[in-house]
């Protein structure tokens, strides 16, 4: 604290007194920062494939669920995190053939549905919902892979949020309800006619394997999509199996 009065932070200074160690930091994708502003949607619907560690800065960025407070809304994240911490945010991928969507998981959290096939890189990226940490930093470049955020609502995919997560005999159940309902038109065949998505799944035991050469899980589409509920599985994925656009 002596030697770094100039330096902004307890984090400024405790990488001052690594440096002088010199010891080299290895970058953990499962800390997050969050030197962003606003909505962390984008960041955390596509999280990567690490276990969670740190979120930072939930007082000033917005909750991350609509229509609760900040720590409400940590709270509500909880009840999936203490029945599958190791799964939280753990972002899978998968095709429904019958109306050609993308639906992309965010496990325990929200569930993007796009109405239409959308190519594996493409969904996996990060849709830009938030802002720079600081003002005037518009043009500011992430050191991730960021997505559009479509200014018009009816042209981004239908997003559901966790509602529930439940564990039992026959594994884990997690229910996702649309809470926002933009004044979109559509047809039969969009995903805005549903109003909730049941996944269900089995508690993730992260072993050093998938540390060293973590994998994204596969999931499918129980049956037909064509009520206002839609049922996926999360597993994984086999030998020789790919997650593709089909």
């Amino acid at each position: 604290m002596e030697r770094y009065p100039h330096i902004y932070g307890s984090d400024g200074r405790i990488h001052a007194c690594i440096a002088e160690l010199g010891i080299v930091l290895t970058h953990e994708s499962g800390f997050h920062q969050m030197d962003v502003r606003g909505d962390m949607f984008g960041l955390l619907a596509a999280h990567p494939l690490r276990p969670l560690v740190t979120l930072h800065h939930l007082e000033i960025t917005e909750p991350i669920f609509p229509n609760r407070t900040a720590l409400s809304a940590l709270d509500h994240l909880l009840q999936a995190y203490n029945i599958d911490p190791h799964r939280i945010f753990q972002q899978t991928v998968c095709y429904d053939r019958w109306f050609s969507w993308t639906i992309s998981i965010s496990w325990g959290y929200a569930i993007q549905v796009h109405g239409r096939h959308v190519f594996l890189p493409d969904a996996i990226r990060k849709p830009a919902t938030y802002i720079p940490w600081k003002k005037g930093g518009e043009n500011q470049l992430y050191n991730h892979d960021t997505a559009e955020h479509h200014p018009d609502p009816c042209r981004r995919p239908v997003v559901f949020y966790m509602d529930s997560a439940s564990s039992g005999r026959n594994g884990i159940k997690s229910v996702y309800k649309i809470m926002t309902m933009e004044n979109c038109t559509f047809d039969s065949t969009s995903p805005r006619k549903l109003e909730e998505i049941r996944v269900f799944s089995h508690k993730l035991e992260v072993d050093i394997k998938q540390l060293q050469a973590p994998r994204r899980h596969c999931c499918d589409v129980l049956r037909d999509s064509s009520a206002k509920v839609m049922e996926l599985a999360i597993r994984e994925c086999k030998e020789e199996e790919f997650i593709r656009m089909p």
